[in-house]
Protein backbone atom coordinates (compact mmCIF):
# COMPACT_ATOMS: atom_id res chain seq x y z
CA UNK A 1 0.00 0.00 0.00
CA UNK A 2 2.53 2.27 1.20
CA UNK A 3 4.84 1.55 -2.71
CA UNK A 4 1.37 2.31 -4.48
CA UNK A 5 1.10 6.44 -2.87
CA UNK A 6 4.76 6.20 -3.32
CA UNK A 7 4.47 5.62 -6.98
CA UNK A 8 1.44 7.89 -7.55
CA UNK A 9 2.93 10.67 -5.84
CA UNK A 10 6.41 10.27 -7.72
CA UNK A 11 4.46 10.30 -11.13
CA UNK A 12 2.52 14.01 -9.58
CA UNK A 13 6.32 15.49 -8.83
CA UNK A 14 7.43 17.89 -11.30
CA UNK A 15 10.89 17.38 -13.52
CA UNK A 16 12.34 20.36 -11.73
CA UNK A 17 10.94 22.25 -9.00
CA UNK A 18 12.57 25.07 -7.31
CA UNK A 19 11.82 26.47 -4.08
CA UNK A 20 12.42 30.22 -2.78
CA UNK A 21 15.85 30.13 -4.59
CA UNK A 22 18.30 33.27 -4.27
CA UNK A 23 21.73 33.42 -5.81
CA UNK A 24 24.21 36.08 -5.87
CA UNK A 25 27.76 36.00 -6.77
CA UNK A 26 28.89 38.69 -3.84
CA UNK A 27 26.44 37.78 -0.97
CA UNK A 28 22.68 37.90 -0.71
CA UNK A 29 21.96 41.35 0.67
CA UNK A 30 20.90 41.91 -2.56
CA UNK A 31 20.99 39.10 -4.74
CA UNK A 32 20.55 38.98 -8.65
CA UNK A 33 18.33 36.24 -8.43
CA UNK A 34 15.91 36.41 -5.63
CA UNK A 35 13.89 34.05 -3.91
CA UNK A 36 12.29 32.57 -6.93
CA UNK A 37 9.85 29.26 -7.04
CA UNK A 38 8.96 27.43 -10.50
CA UNK A 39 8.54 23.99 -11.25
CA UNK A 40 8.85 22.64 -15.12
CA UNK A 41 6.63 19.29 -15.91
CA UNK A 42 8.06 16.45 -17.76
CA UNK A 43 7.94 17.46 -21.14
CA UNK A 44 6.76 20.77 -20.96
CA UNK A 45 8.22 23.47 -23.10
CA UNK A 46 9.07 26.84 -20.79
CA UNK A 47 9.97 30.09 -22.60
CA UNK A 48 12.02 32.01 -19.95
CA UNK A 49 12.47 35.68 -20.48
CA UNK A 50 13.88 38.73 -18.72
CA UNK A 51 15.67 41.86 -19.30
CA UNK A 52 19.97 41.78 -20.67
CA UNK A 53 22.08 40.94 -16.91
CA UNK A 54 18.40 39.81 -14.75
CA UNK A 55 20.02 37.01 -14.14
CA UNK A 56 18.15 34.13 -16.66
CA UNK A 57 21.30 31.91 -18.02
CA UNK A 58 22.39 32.18 -14.32
CA UNK A 59 19.14 30.01 -13.43
CA UNK A 60 20.01 27.50 -16.01
CA UNK A 61 23.50 27.13 -14.28
CA UNK A 62 21.67 26.38 -10.88
CA UNK A 63 19.52 23.73 -12.55
CA UNK A 64 22.25 21.82 -13.95
CA UNK A 65 24.42 21.87 -10.47
CA UNK A 66 27.56 23.79 -12.00
CA UNK A 67 26.18 27.15 -9.83
CA UNK A 68 26.95 28.15 -6.99
CA UNK A 69 29.93 25.29 -7.42
CA UNK A 70 31.51 26.21 -10.39
CA UNK A 71 31.93 30.26 -9.21
CA UNK A 72 32.47 32.17 -6.42
CA UNK A 73 28.72 32.62 -5.78
CA UNK A 74 26.22 32.54 -2.58
CA UNK A 75 22.88 30.68 -2.92
CA UNK A 76 20.10 29.74 -0.66
CA UNK A 77 16.94 27.81 -1.31
CA UNK A 78 15.99 24.62 -2.69
CA UNK A 79 16.14 23.04 -6.28
CA UNK A 80 14.68 19.36 -6.60
CA UNK A 81 15.58 17.36 -9.91
CA UNK A 82 12.63 14.23 -10.05
CA UNK A 83 11.99 14.59 -6.52
CA UNK A 84 15.60 14.60 -5.18
CA UNK A 85 17.26 17.75 -4.06
CA UNK A 86 19.82 18.71 -6.60
CA UNK A 87 22.62 18.38 -3.72
CA UNK A 88 22.90 15.40 -3.44
CA UNK A 89 23.78 13.61 -6.90
CA UNK A 90 27.18 12.91 -7.48
CA UNK A 91 29.05 15.55 -8.96
CA UNK A 92 28.44 15.39 -12.85
CA UNK A 93 25.88 13.09 -12.47
CA UNK A 94 23.16 16.03 -12.57
CA UNK A 95 25.23 17.31 -15.96
CA UNK A 96 23.98 14.33 -17.78
CA UNK A 97 20.73 14.60 -17.10
CA UNK A 98 19.65 18.04 -17.66
CA UNK A 99 21.90 19.23 -20.71
CA UNK A 100 22.68 22.99 -21.25
CA UNK A 101 23.64 24.78 -24.50
CA UNK A 102 25.31 27.92 -23.79
CA UNK A 103 25.07 31.79 -25.07
CA UNK A 104 28.51 31.31 -26.85
CA UNK A 105 28.36 27.41 -27.83
CA UNK A 106 32.53 28.03 -28.42
CA UNK A 107 32.90 28.10 -24.36
CA UNK A 108 31.84 24.25 -24.21
CA UNK A 109 33.91 22.55 -26.49
CA UNK A 110 37.13 21.02 -25.54
CA UNK A 111 38.21 19.13 -28.93
CA UNK A 112 39.20 20.24 -32.12
CA UNK A 113 36.69 18.19 -34.54
CA UNK A 114 32.95 17.86 -34.14
CA UNK A 115 33.52 13.68 -33.88
CA UNK A 116 35.86 14.20 -31.00
CA UNK A 117 34.05 16.57 -29.41
CA UNK A 118 30.64 14.34 -29.38
CA UNK A 119 33.12 11.37 -28.77
CA UNK A 120 34.50 13.15 -26.15
CA UNK A 121 30.92 13.68 -24.30
CA UNK A 122 30.71 9.71 -24.80
CA UNK A 123 33.52 8.87 -23.28
CA UNK A 124 32.87 10.70 -20.02
CA UNK A 125 29.62 8.57 -19.87
CA UNK A 126 31.69 5.67 -20.21
CA UNK A 127 29.72 4.90 -23.05
CA UNK A 128 31.12 1.11 -24.81
CA UNK A 129 33.38 2.00 -27.60
CA UNK A 130 31.19 0.03 -30.18
CA UNK A 131 28.37 2.45 -29.60
CA UNK A 132 29.96 5.54 -29.70
CA UNK A 133 30.45 5.72 -33.40
CA UNK A 134 26.64 4.65 -33.99
CA UNK A 135 25.08 7.40 -31.59
CA UNK A 136 27.38 10.05 -33.26
CA UNK A 137 25.66 9.44 -36.66
CA UNK A 138 22.59 9.37 -35.26
CA UNK A 139 22.58 12.87 -33.58
CA UNK A 140 24.74 14.42 -36.16
CA UNK A 141 21.52 13.41 -38.61
CA UNK A 142 18.73 14.63 -35.86
CA UNK A 143 20.39 18.61 -36.19
CA UNK A 144 21.24 18.21 -39.81
CA UNK A 145 25.57 18.26 -39.13
CA UNK A 146 26.05 14.79 -40.93
CA UNK A 147 28.85 16.13 -43.34
CA UNK A 148 30.30 18.01 -40.65
CA UNK A 149 31.43 14.88 -38.74
CA UNK A 150 35.21 15.59 -39.61
CA UNK A 151 35.31 19.39 -39.87
CA UNK A 152 37.29 21.48 -37.68
CA UNK A 153 34.45 23.30 -34.95
CA UNK A 154 36.80 26.75 -35.19
CA UNK A 155 36.21 26.71 -38.96
CA UNK A 156 32.30 26.10 -38.55
CA UNK A 157 30.12 29.50 -38.84
CA UNK A 158 28.38 30.69 -35.67
CA UNK A 159 25.18 28.74 -36.76
CA UNK A 160 26.96 25.39 -37.27
CA UNK A 161 28.68 25.53 -33.77
CA UNK A 162 25.44 26.11 -32.14
CA UNK A 163 24.50 22.64 -33.52
CA UNK A 164 27.42 21.04 -32.23
CA UNK A 165 26.56 22.53 -29.05
CA UNK A 166 23.13 21.25 -29.27
CA UNK A 167 24.49 17.89 -30.72
CA UNK A 168 26.48 17.44 -27.28
CA UNK A 169 23.92 17.88 -25.34
CA UNK A 170 21.59 15.35 -27.14
CA UNK A 171 24.11 13.20 -27.08
CA UNK A 172 24.03 13.00 -23.45
CA UNK A 173 19.83 11.75 -23.95
CA UNK A 174 18.88 14.38 -21.24
CA UNK A 175 15.69 14.58 -19.74
CA UNK A 176 15.49 18.28 -19.74
CA UNK A 177 17.19 20.49 -22.80
CA UNK A 178 18.12 23.98 -21.38
CA UNK A 179 18.81 26.57 -24.46
CA UNK A 180 19.96 29.48 -23.36
CA UNK A 181 19.07 32.25 -27.11
CA UNK A 182 19.79 29.00 -29.35
CA UNK A 183 18.84 30.92 -32.44
CA UNK A 184 21.16 34.23 -31.92
CA UNK A 185 23.61 33.14 -34.49
CA UNK A 186 21.04 31.06 -37.08
CA UNK A 187 20.19 32.73 -40.51
CA UNK A 188 16.22 33.39 -40.71
CA UNK A 189 15.45 30.18 -42.33
CA UNK A 190 18.12 27.98 -40.35
CA UNK A 191 16.46 29.72 -37.14
CA UNK A 192 13.10 28.78 -38.32
CA UNK A 193 14.51 24.72 -39.14
CA UNK A 194 15.65 24.70 -35.36
CA UNK A 195 12.85 25.47 -33.92
CA UNK A 196 11.12 22.57 -36.02
CA UNK A 197 14.45 20.42 -35.22
CA UNK A 198 13.39 20.97 -31.20
CA UNK A 199 9.44 20.54 -31.85
CA UNK A 200 10.18 17.17 -33.41
CA UNK A 201 13.17 16.26 -30.98
CA UNK A 202 10.82 16.82 -27.82
CA UNK A 203 7.99 14.46 -29.75
CA UNK A 204 10.84 11.30 -30.25
CA UNK A 205 12.09 11.59 -26.95
CA UNK A 206 9.90 12.93 -25.05
CA UNK A 207 11.83 15.59 -22.99
CA UNK A 208 11.04 19.05 -21.37
CA UNK A 209 12.67 22.10 -22.53
CA UNK A 210 13.84 25.33 -21.28
CA UNK A 211 14.12 28.18 -23.58
CA UNK A 212 16.05 31.18 -22.52
CA UNK A 213 15.24 33.75 -25.53
CA UNK A 214 14.81 37.51 -26.09
CA UNK A 215 12.69 37.54 -28.98
CA UNK A 216 9.71 34.57 -28.59
CA UNK A 217 7.20 35.66 -32.14
CA UNK A 218 8.62 31.84 -33.44
CA UNK A 219 8.84 29.41 -30.33
CA UNK A 220 5.24 30.51 -29.37
CA UNK A 221 3.73 27.27 -30.67
CA UNK A 222 6.00 24.82 -29.28
CA UNK A 223 5.61 27.16 -25.82
CA UNK A 224 3.22 25.80 -23.19
CA UNK A 225 4.18 28.28 -20.25
CA UNK A 226 6.21 31.93 -20.28
CA UNK A 227 8.33 32.65 -16.77
CA UNK A 228 9.49 36.24 -16.99
CA UNK A 229 11.70 37.70 -14.93
CA UNK A 230 12.39 41.16 -13.18
CA UNK A 231 14.51 43.77 -12.90
CA UNK A 232 14.61 42.64 -8.98
CA UNK A 233 15.46 39.26 -9.51
CA UNK A 234 12.12 37.93 -8.80
CA UNK A 235 9.70 36.20 -10.98
CA UNK A 236 6.50 38.79 -11.99
CA UNK A 237 4.69 36.43 -15.02
CA UNK A 238 4.27 33.03 -14.69
CA UNK A 239 1.60 31.62 -16.82
CA UNK A 240 0.14 30.82 -20.91
CA UNK A 241 1.64 32.70 -23.66
CA UNK A 242 -1.85 34.75 -23.77
CA UNK A 243 -2.14 35.69 -20.12
CA UNK A 244 1.53 37.01 -19.86
CA UNK A 245 1.90 38.62 -23.16
CA UNK A 246 -1.76 39.76 -23.13
CA UNK A 247 -2.97 40.29 -18.98
CA UNK A 248 0.71 42.05 -18.51
CA UNK A 249 1.65 43.98 -21.79
CA UNK A 250 2.23 47.24 -20.20
CA UNK A 251 4.14 46.12 -17.60
CA UNK A 252 6.44 43.81 -19.25
CA UNK A 253 7.74 46.75 -21.66
CA UNK A 254 8.07 48.64 -18.46
CA UNK A 255 10.17 45.68 -17.84
CA UNK A 256 12.34 46.36 -21.13
CA UNK A 257 11.02 42.64 -22.58
CA UNK A 258 10.24 41.95 -26.12
CA UNK A 259 6.20 41.59 -26.73
CA UNK A 260 5.90 38.82 -29.37
CA UNK A 261 4.57 40.97 -32.45
CA UNK A 262 1.36 39.07 -32.57
CA UNK A 263 0.72 40.66 -29.33
CA UNK A 264 1.26 44.20 -30.48
CA UNK A 265 -1.41 46.50 -32.19
CA UNK A 266 -0.56 45.94 -35.74
CA UNK A 267 0.24 49.63 -36.57
CA UNK A 268 3.48 49.41 -35.08
CA UNK A 269 5.28 47.51 -37.58
CA UNK A 270 3.23 48.61 -40.57
CA UNK A 271 4.68 52.69 -40.33
CA UNK A 272 8.46 52.34 -41.55
CA UNK A 273 10.59 54.67 -40.27
CA UNK A 274 14.25 53.94 -42.14
CA UNK A 275 15.42 56.52 -45.12
CA UNK A 276 14.82 59.41 -43.10
CA UNK A 277 18.49 60.49 -43.32
CA UNK A 278 20.27 61.34 -46.74
CA UNK A 279 23.64 60.27 -46.81
CA UNK A 280 26.50 61.31 -49.06
CA UNK A 281 27.53 60.52 -52.46
CA UNK A 282 31.28 60.72 -51.43
CA UNK A 283 32.54 57.38 -50.65
CA UNK A 284 33.83 56.25 -47.06
CA UNK A 285 34.76 52.86 -47.85
CA UNK A 286 35.38 50.88 -51.05
CA UNK A 287 36.37 47.14 -51.90
CA UNK A 288 37.61 46.57 -55.33
CA UNK A 289 37.91 42.91 -56.63
CA UNK A 290 38.55 41.56 -53.38
CA UNK A 291 39.14 37.58 -53.17
CA UNK A 292 39.44 35.96 -49.47
CA UNK A 293 40.87 32.45 -49.74
CA UNK A 294 41.53 30.22 -46.10
CA UNK A 295 43.86 27.19 -46.57
CA UNK A 296 43.15 27.16 -50.06
CA UNK A 297 39.17 27.40 -49.90
CA UNK A 298 37.61 30.67 -51.51
CA UNK A 299 35.70 32.37 -49.14
CA UNK A 300 34.83 35.56 -51.17
CA UNK A 301 35.51 35.95 -54.81
CA UNK A 302 35.84 38.92 -56.51
CA UNK A 303 33.81 41.38 -53.90
CA UNK A 304 33.05 44.83 -55.35
CA UNK A 305 31.06 47.52 -52.65
CA UNK A 306 31.26 51.37 -51.63
CA UNK A 307 30.04 52.95 -48.55
CA UNK A 308 28.81 56.49 -48.60
CA UNK A 309 29.42 58.98 -45.38
CA UNK A 310 26.75 58.79 -42.91
CA UNK A 311 24.70 55.64 -44.49
CA UNK A 312 23.29 52.76 -42.98
CA UNK A 313 24.37 49.33 -44.37
CA UNK A 314 23.10 46.18 -43.45
CA UNK A 315 25.66 42.81 -44.78
CA UNK A 316 23.03 39.53 -44.61
CA UNK A 317 22.85 36.16 -45.68
CA UNK A 318 22.97 32.79 -44.72
CA UNK A 319 25.08 31.36 -42.02
CA UNK A 320 28.72 30.66 -43.44
CA UNK A 321 28.29 32.87 -46.60
CA UNK A 322 31.28 34.79 -45.23
CA UNK A 323 29.59 38.00 -43.63
CA UNK A 324 31.82 38.22 -40.60
CA UNK A 325 35.11 37.58 -42.92
CA UNK A 326 33.96 40.26 -45.06
CA UNK A 327 33.80 42.73 -42.11
CA UNK A 328 37.36 41.55 -41.15
CA UNK A 329 38.63 42.44 -44.15
CA UNK A 330 36.76 45.70 -44.12
CA UNK A 331 38.15 46.65 -41.00
CA UNK A 332 41.65 46.02 -41.58
CA UNK A 333 42.18 42.29 -39.21
CA UNK A 334 41.91 40.31 -42.35
CA UNK A 335 44.15 40.97 -45.07
CA UNK A 336 42.35 39.92 -48.79
CA UNK A 337 44.57 37.36 -50.44
CA UNK A 338 43.25 39.82 -54.15
CA UNK A 339 42.06 42.92 -54.23
CA UNK A 340 41.88 46.22 -52.30
CA UNK A 341 40.39 48.35 -49.66
CA UNK A 342 40.47 52.22 -49.78
CA UNK A 343 38.97 54.34 -46.49
CA UNK A 344 38.42 57.74 -46.77
CA UNK A 345 40.50 57.76 -49.94
CA UNK A 346 43.31 56.23 -48.75
CA UNK A 347 44.44 52.28 -49.07
CA UNK A 348 44.79 50.19 -46.41
CA UNK A 349 48.54 49.52 -46.43
CA UNK A 350 49.27 53.29 -46.17
CA UNK A 351 47.34 53.72 -42.86
CA UNK A 352 49.06 53.44 -39.61
CA UNK A 353 47.52 50.65 -37.30
CA UNK A 354 47.39 53.31 -34.54
CA UNK A 355 45.17 56.08 -36.53
CA UNK A 356 43.18 53.95 -38.59
CA UNK A 357 41.78 52.56 -35.13
CA UNK A 358 40.69 55.79 -34.18
CA UNK A 359 38.96 56.40 -37.21
CA UNK A 360 37.15 53.38 -37.71
CA UNK A 361 35.57 50.96 -34.84
CA UNK A 362 34.73 47.23 -35.12
CA UNK A 363 32.32 45.50 -32.52
CA UNK A 364 32.89 41.53 -33.11
CA UNK A 365 30.32 38.99 -32.48
CA UNK A 366 31.69 37.62 -29.39
CA UNK A 367 32.54 40.66 -27.49
CA UNK A 368 34.98 38.66 -25.24
CA UNK A 369 37.21 38.73 -28.13
CA UNK A 370 37.81 42.01 -27.88
CA UNK A 371 38.26 42.81 -23.57
CA UNK A 372 41.83 42.85 -22.86
CA UNK A 373 41.47 44.56 -19.40
CA UNK A 374 40.23 43.32 -15.45
CA UNK A 375 37.34 46.08 -15.63
CA UNK A 376 34.63 47.39 -17.19
CA UNK A 377 36.13 51.15 -16.62
CA UNK A 378 39.43 50.10 -17.67
CA UNK A 379 37.84 48.50 -20.65
CA UNK A 380 36.06 51.36 -21.91
CA UNK A 381 39.11 53.59 -20.63
CA UNK A 382 41.80 51.74 -22.81
CA UNK A 383 41.19 53.98 -26.22
CA UNK A 384 40.95 56.71 -24.40
CA UNK A 385 44.62 56.25 -22.33
CA UNK A 386 46.25 55.27 -25.62
CA UNK A 387 45.49 58.46 -26.89
CA UNK A 388 46.21 60.83 -24.26
CA UNK A 389 43.20 62.03 -23.18
CA UNK A 390 43.94 62.75 -19.65
CA UNK A 391 42.65 61.57 -16.44
CA UNK A 392 40.38 64.00 -16.09
CA UNK A 393 38.66 63.85 -19.06
CA UNK A 394 39.08 60.03 -19.75
CA UNK A 395 37.35 59.93 -16.39
CA UNK A 396 34.33 61.84 -17.55
CA UNK A 397 33.82 60.28 -20.96
CA UNK A 398 34.32 56.92 -19.68
CA UNK A 399 31.75 57.68 -17.18
CA UNK A 400 29.71 59.07 -19.25
CA UNK A 401 29.25 56.16 -21.57
CA UNK A 402 29.22 53.54 -18.99
CA UNK A 403 26.11 55.44 -17.45
CA UNK A 404 24.69 55.35 -21.50
CA UNK A 405 24.88 51.59 -21.54
CA UNK A 406 23.95 50.85 -18.28
CA UNK A 407 26.93 49.45 -17.03
CA UNK A 408 27.78 52.23 -14.23
CA UNK A 409 27.15 49.65 -11.54
CA UNK A 410 29.48 46.93 -12.73
CA UNK A 411 32.09 49.43 -13.68
CA UNK A 412 34.61 47.06 -11.09
CA UNK A 413 33.65 43.96 -12.37
CA UNK A 414 36.03 41.60 -14.53
CA UNK A 415 34.18 41.75 -18.21
CA UNK A 416 34.06 37.82 -18.35
CA UNK A 417 31.69 37.77 -15.31
CA UNK A 418 29.42 40.05 -17.38
CA UNK A 419 26.17 38.68 -19.13
CA UNK A 420 25.13 38.25 -22.71
CA UNK A 421 23.75 40.84 -23.12
CA UNK A 422 26.41 43.46 -20.88
CA UNK A 423 29.33 42.08 -22.85
CA UNK A 424 27.58 43.35 -25.97
CA UNK A 425 26.61 46.80 -24.26
CA UNK A 426 30.43 46.92 -23.23
CA UNK A 427 31.83 46.11 -26.52
CA UNK A 428 30.32 48.73 -28.27
CA UNK A 429 31.25 51.32 -25.55
CA UNK A 430 34.97 50.71 -25.95
CA UNK A 431 34.31 52.26 -29.81
CA UNK A 432 32.95 55.16 -28.88
CA UNK A 433 35.69 57.46 -26.90
CA UNK A 434 35.05 59.76 -29.87
CA UNK A 435 33.23 59.94 -32.72
CA UNK A 436 34.38 57.50 -35.49
CA UNK A 437 34.20 57.67 -39.66
CA UNK A 438 33.00 54.03 -40.15
CA UNK A 439 31.59 51.60 -37.40
CA UNK A 440 31.46 47.76 -38.45
CA UNK A 441 29.05 45.51 -36.20
CA UNK A 442 28.95 42.13 -36.13
CA UNK A 443 25.15 41.53 -34.98
CA UNK A 444 24.76 44.07 -32.26
CA UNK A 445 21.93 43.17 -31.02
CA UNK A 446 22.21 40.08 -30.26
CA UNK A 447 21.52 38.96 -27.07
CA UNK A 448 19.83 42.30 -25.90
CA UNK A 449 16.57 43.09 -24.64
CA UNK A 450 14.11 45.41 -25.70
CA UNK A 451 14.70 48.35 -23.80
CA UNK A 452 18.26 48.25 -24.19
CA UNK A 453 18.23 47.36 -28.32
CA UNK A 454 16.04 50.80 -28.43
CA UNK A 455 18.52 52.68 -26.70
CA UNK A 456 21.49 51.25 -28.84
CA UNK A 457 19.85 51.94 -31.99
CA UNK A 458 19.02 55.09 -30.55
CA UNK A 459 22.63 56.08 -30.39
CA UNK A 460 23.91 54.42 -33.38
CA UNK A 461 21.24 56.82 -35.42
CA UNK A 462 22.83 59.58 -33.33
CA UNK A 463 26.04 58.67 -34.62
CA UNK A 464 25.14 58.47 -38.08
CA UNK A 465 23.46 61.86 -37.82
CA UNK A 466 27.17 62.86 -36.92
CA UNK A 467 28.13 61.80 -40.15
CA UNK A 468 29.38 58.21 -39.20
CA UNK A 469 28.98 55.19 -41.43
CA UNK A 470 26.86 52.50 -39.82
CA UNK A 471 27.24 48.83 -41.03
CA UNK A 472 25.29 45.63 -39.28
CA UNK A 473 26.23 42.27 -40.18
CA UNK A 474 22.48 40.68 -39.08
CA UNK A 475 19.96 38.21 -39.73
CA UNK A 476 17.73 40.56 -37.97
CA UNK A 477 15.46 41.34 -41.49
CA UNK A 478 13.23 43.85 -39.10
CA UNK A 479 16.20 45.84 -38.03
CA UNK A 480 17.28 45.84 -41.28
CA UNK A 481 13.55 47.10 -42.39
CA UNK A 482 13.24 49.50 -40.22
CA UNK A 483 16.83 51.20 -40.35
CA UNK A 484 18.87 50.27 -43.13
CA UNK A 485 18.88 52.94 -46.19
CA UNK A 486 20.50 49.80 -48.21
CA UNK A 487 21.46 45.77 -47.50
CA UNK A 488 23.99 44.14 -49.16
CA UNK A 489 23.22 39.78 -49.60
CA UNK A 490 26.31 37.58 -49.39
CA UNK A 491 25.38 34.09 -51.33
CA UNK A 492 27.85 31.46 -53.06
CA UNK A 493 31.42 34.02 -52.24
CA UNK A 494 29.61 36.91 -53.90
CA UNK A 495 27.25 39.75 -53.39
CA UNK A 496 24.02 38.95 -55.06
CA UNK A 497 21.67 42.10 -54.24
CA UNK A 498 22.50 45.81 -53.86
CA UNK A 499 19.74 47.57 -52.79
CA UNK A 500 17.07 49.52 -50.38
CA UNK A 501 15.73 46.90 -48.03
CA UNK A 502 12.22 47.45 -50.26
CA UNK A 503 13.67 46.58 -53.48
CA UNK A 504 15.16 43.57 -51.42
CA UNK A 505 11.46 42.26 -50.42
CA UNK A 506 10.64 41.79 -53.93
CA UNK A 507 13.23 39.54 -54.90
CA UNK A 508 11.65 36.49 -53.91
CA UNK A 509 14.27 34.34 -55.27
CA UNK A 510 17.43 35.99 -53.90
CA UNK A 511 15.62 36.21 -50.70
CA UNK A 512 14.95 31.68 -50.57
CA UNK A 513 18.84 31.19 -52.12
CA UNK A 514 20.20 33.26 -49.00
CA UNK A 515 17.99 31.71 -46.90
CA UNK A 516 16.03 35.08 -45.36
CA UNK A 517 12.76 35.89 -44.71
CA UNK A 518 10.48 38.63 -45.09
CA UNK A 519 10.29 41.25 -42.03
CA UNK A 520 7.11 41.00 -39.83
CA UNK A 521 5.91 44.17 -41.81
CA UNK A 522 5.73 42.36 -45.01
CA UNK A 523 4.75 39.38 -43.43
CA UNK A 524 1.97 41.07 -41.70
CA UNK A 525 0.16 42.95 -44.99
CA UNK A 526 0.46 39.39 -47.01
CA UNK A 527 -2.49 37.63 -47.36
CA UNK A 528 -2.82 33.67 -45.92
CA UNK A 529 -1.63 30.79 -48.74
CA UNK A 530 0.76 34.13 -50.82
CA UNK A 531 4.36 32.31 -51.05
CA UNK A 532 7.11 33.45 -47.90
CA UNK A 533 3.97 33.91 -45.82
CA UNK A 534 5.23 31.80 -42.75
CA UNK A 535 9.41 31.02 -43.39
CA UNK A 536 10.19 33.58 -45.59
Amino acid sequence: MNMIKQCNSSKLEPLIRVENLSFDYDNLKNPLISDISFSIDHGETVLLMGGSGSGKSTISLCLNGLYPDAVEGFSSGEIYFKGKQTTEFNKGELNQQIGVVFQDPESQFCMITVEDELAFTLENLKTPREEIGLRITKVLEEVGLSDYRNHKIHELSGGQKQKVALASALIQQPSLLILDEPTANLDPVSSIEFITLIRRLKEQHHIAVLIIEHQADDWLALINRVLVLGKNGDIIANGTSEQVFNDQRERLIQEGIFIPKVFMKAKKYITKSCEEISSSTKPCLTVKDLTFKRKGDVILNKVNLSLYEGEFVAITGENGAGKSTLLQLMSGILKPSQGKIEFLGQSFTKWKEQQLRKQMGFVFQNPEHQFITDTVFDEVAFGMTLNNYGEELTSQRTNDLLKHFQLSELKWRNPFSLSGGQKRRLSVATMLDETPDLLLFDEPTFGQDAQTTEELMFFIKHLQEQGTTIVFVTHDMDLVDTYCERVFVLNNQKIKFEGSPSELWEQTQTLKEARLRLPYRIRHQKKAGEPYDFVY
